[in-house]
């Protein structure tokens, strides 16, 4: 798996994303997109489990997000690296980003467990 700017390429389109989507409202990540990030921490662990957040703050910074929206995105992935559970807001539970998550040299678990 090559990576984009330290990340896996899904990893990275996602930050581009959410950028995108904060430019769009004066540079502030709105609470929507804020659930869909929790959520997609929580139901495709896998895909953050070895993200590294200092290359993850990067990409968001050099694609022109807040620092305060930054902080907060690299907060909840320490939070689901570290084990914690986040609730994303109802309708947003089940979210998952459209570009699949790469291929692992992880084995998968039967729990959610990181």
């Amino acid at each position: 798996m090559e990576l984009v700017d330290g990340l896996p390429p899904s990893v990275a389109s996602i930050a581009v994303f959410l950028a995108t989507k904060a430019k769009a409202y004066n540079n502030h990540l709105k609470w929507n997109e804020q659930a869909m990030f929790k959520a997609d921490l929580m139901n495709v662990r896998h895909r953050w489990r070895t993200v590294d957040s200092f290359a993850f703050s990067s990409k968001c910074l050099s694609e022109g997000m807040r620092n305060e929206d930054v902080e907060l995105l690299v907060g909840w992935l320490a939070k689901a690296q570290a084990g914690r559970r986040l609730v994303p807001s109802k309708s947003y539970r089940k979210f998952r980003f459209n570009p699949p998550p790469e291929e692992t040299v992880f084995p998968a678990y039967s729990n959610d467990r990181w």
